[in-house]
């Protein structure tokens, strides 16, 4: 009886990433496409693994590692663009590198502030507020939070970038709060003591 051995190598690792926060996407489906003979693929952590048989050469033309989110959550509030003929929620990754990373950024989301007075607890209106980069080079980035009703403060739907990530919310040019943005919901809503 003769037995073969094969020793199989990595020959690529593909991480999905926030763009805001850097942190791997998790909830992946994943598949190579074409699959050459000897080669495999697994997720693990978020983080997608391809191996192959050392005694193969890799194929004339890079594989390609489909991935499909399969977090509905997560999924809605990044951008991943529809490829035609996938399903929705795919991103194709050519392996043309050891190691790969995409970064897939959050849908435009809103920022909510609700002031309340120290004295009294009654909305705080007419306040200038807004949310500034904690740290960055100067002049920081900023989103103005317009007020939206009374005592309401809220921004326009933007990408809270990595730069914002996280963020002094001013009231009146007096930093009140240090915030991270819900990067699992469309919107944020905080409820705030005006103590400036």
């Amino acid at each position: 009886m003769i037995l073969a051995t094969s020793t199989t190598e990595l020959r690529h690792t593909v991480r999905l990433v926030h763009a805001s926060t850097g942190k791997p996407v998790r909830g992946l489906g994943a598949r190579l496409e074409p699959a050459p003979h000897g080669w495999s693929l697994r997720v693990a952590s978020g983080v997608v693994v391809v191996a192959a048989r050392a005694d193969l050469t890799d194929p004339s033309s890079p594989p390609t590692a489909v991935l499909t989110l399969t977090d509905g959550a997560l999924a809605g509030v990044l951008v991943v663009p529809p490829l035609p003929g996938r399903p929705p929620r795919t991103v194709e990754v050519p392996l043309t590198a050891a190691e790969l990373e995409v970064a897939l950024h959050p849908v435009p989301m809103t920022l909510s502030a609700v002031l309340t007075r120290a004295s009294d607890g009654a909305p705080r209106t007419g306040a200038v507020v807004v949310a500034r980069a904690t740290s960055g080079p100067s002049p920081r980035p900023e989103v103005p939070l317009p007020e939206a009703d009374p005592g309401i403060y809220r921004s326009a739907a933007v990408e809270w970038t990595a730069e914002l990530t996280p963020l002094d919310l001013l009231v009146d040019g007096s930093p009140l709060r240090t915030l991270t943005v819900d990067f699992t919901a469309g919107a944020t809503r905080v409820h705030l003591v005006d103590t400036t």
